[in-house]
């Protein structure tokens, strides 16, 4: 009906024999149009798509009626000139109502209310501690650098190549999934299907992994085969998300299609339900937005967020103030990576998909004031990639991603040629926020270090692999090394602080670049605490036999602790 109608739309309203040779360009003209919109382009038909795109058929109106009105001129009455002139002012009505459709809320000054309808809380308090183990520290670089060197294992693999990759949470952690694309258009002619997908832990270096699941529906393949087009067939009056593979509690893939409706005009996303297409049987299963199973991670999609990332920090104000004088107007920040990996497709470069410290799957992205060299942030988002609830983490004055990177960069020397940082993420990590930077060869992608950057002084740490990392970084916070805008050291300002007594079995001194760290053991465990004279300066007296009071960083699955106070009893 909707091909129909768009076609409808160009044809003249005359049913003159004389006008036939023009109904059939006007027709013919239509036919492309409304083919070119909802088989290529595979647009909703739906209300909202008609009067968004009014605007073309209108002007093709307009411009036909200016091209023959000279000509027929003479050969009509008065009364004809009189009531063909209502026409065009019919058209041009119809082009600026359909102009104004799409820039609505814009255009009457409600720009605002987009910021209105994403569900964001502002908080000044830190981020929720994360496990270590979760801390991501591949690269979308790396993690394709690894599937692609699985793709010479297929058979014909000069036919495939590795599809956008996407992160999602399974039951042995976050990992990247991409399915198995086929590479050009001429070998889409002769391929009916896919082979599957890969995926690579997110968390540790491994390699990647291939799920053999042919699957007749890709975003490469074409005609009925093509993804988008099978998702649209599927719901053909909604607005489309972006469409990603993911694995369920099994392993199995599922290609994840979210879907929804615009609030204004065709601005503001509002998720509806999702489409699972399964790469089993192929079947497509349509689910309402609370009736998603609990497997799946992306119902708000990376381009929402990116969009409600947007709407909240620049429209809060709105329009106006957005273009001119920019009052409380963030931005999240633009950095990439110096790399060159040919071939790379990720679902959004604004947002980074990360695991929070509840172990659910949030986007990430940071927020800076609009000058394009800022190196800090006004503060961070991160939303929740099921409910699209998010939160803004308010820390002015602390570095940004690309201030990260920069201090990583620094810190390579002579190897900056050769490697980059790529992808800072932001983490609560001991209760220190920092920033998480991989480091890779700029031309395949392959991690060569992990950085962490502390947020609040760019204190970097840089180390063959996240463990050796996390070990470090917990060795400056014990050194104080990490210290507030207040000068006071890390240490005692940070949460989860536990207190133990106990005496002293060991205690050995040990000085690493100029610092002298007390590595104590009690009788009552197994845990050795890391000591310094900021803790308390009874360590320095203290000797085994002695009994203390210690309050430590509850880290979890560590043996050797950083220490927040020290206190020994047995000095008098």
């Amino acid at each position: 009906m909707f091909y129909l109608l768009i076609i409808i739309l160009f044809l003249k309203p005359s049913i003159r024999k004389e006008d036939l040779p023009e109904q059939i360009v006007r027709g013919i003209i239509g036919v492309l149009v409304s083919f070119f919109v909802l088989y290529i382009l595979k647009f909703d038909r739906s209300l909202s798509f008609m009067l968004s795109m009014l605007w073309l058929p209108a002007l093709v109106q307009v411009l036909f009626y200016a091209g023959t009105s000279s000509a027929n001129k003479k050969s009509r009455n008065k009364t004809v000139q009189k009531g063909s002139s209502v026409i065009p002012l019919i058209m041009v009505t119809a082009m600026l109502f359909s102009v104004g459709y799409n820039l609505f809320p814009y255009i009457t000054g409600g720009a605002k209310n987009l910021a209105k309808m994403v569900p964001v809380k502002e908080s000044t308090e830190k981020v929720s501690q994360i496990d270590a183990e979760h801390v991501v520290i591949i690269s979308p670089e790396t993690a394709y650098y690894e599937m692609q060197k699985m793709i010479g294992t297929l058979p014909n693999p000069s036919v495939y190549k590795i599809g956008e990759l996407g992160i999602t949470m399974t039951k042995n952690g976050a990992v990247y999934v991409a399915p198995i694309e086929v590479d050009g258009f001429f070998r889409a002619i002769t391929n009916r299907q896919i082979p599957g997908v890969m995926y690579v832990s997110a968390e540790k270096q491994e390699e990647a992994k291939i799920i053999n699941m042919p699957v007749s529906s890709a975003e490469s393949l074409i005609l009925g085969h093509n993804l988008e087009r099978n998702l649209r067939n599927a719901k053909p009056d909604a607005i489309l998300f972006q469409a990603n593979a993911e694995l369920d509690d099994e392993g199995n893939p599922y290609y994840v299609g979210t879907y929804g409706h615009y609030k204004y005009g065709r601005t503001g996303p509002v998720i509806d339900g999702v489409l699972l297409l399964s790469f089993k049987d192929g079947k497509i299963t349509d689910y309402s937005k609370d009736k998603v199973p609990a497997w799946v991670d992306e119902i708000y999609p990376s381009d929402v967020s990116e969009d409600y990332n947007k709407y909240f920090g620049t429209l809060e104000k709105g329009l106006i103030n957005k273009l001119f004088a920019k009052v409380g107007v963030h931005i999240p920040t633009e950095w990439s990576g110096d790399t060159k990996v040919e071939g790379l497709q990720v679902n959004s470069k604004e947002v980074t998909g990360v695991i929070d410290g509840d172990g659910k799957m949030k986007w990430f992205t940071d927020h800076t004031n609009t000058s394009s060299s800022s190196t800090t942030m006004t503060g961070y988002t991160l939303m929740d990639m099921r409910t699209g609830d998010m939160i803004y983490y308010k820390t002015a004055g602390y570095v940004n991603g690309k201030g990260a990177m920069n201090a990583v960069d620094k810190t390579l020397g002579a190897n900056k040629s050769n490697w980059a940082p790529v992808q800072p993420l932001f983490y609560n990590i001991f209760g220190t926020e920092a920033w998480v930077v991989p480091v890779v060869n700029k031309t395949d992608g392959a991690l060569v270090k992990v950085a962490i950057v502390a947020a609040q002084n760019s204190y970097v740490v840089l180390e063959d692999n996240k463990t050796n990392a996390i070990e470090s970084f917990k060795n400056a916070i014990a050194y104080g090394k990490i210290s507030a805008s207040n000068d006071k050291n890390a240490n005692s300002i940070k949460a989860d602080e536990k207190t133990i007594s106990g005496k002293i079995s060991r205690i050995n001194p040990v000085t690493e670049d100029g610092n002298t760290v007390f590595y104590v053991k009690l009788s009552e465990g197994p845990t050795v605490y890391m000591v310094t004279k900021s803790a308390g300066i009874d360590i320095v007296l203290s000797k085994e036999g002695d009994n203390v009071e210690i309050k430590y960083l509850d880290i979890k699955d560590n043996n050797v602790i950083s220490t927040t106070g020290f206190k020994n009893n047995s000095i008098k």
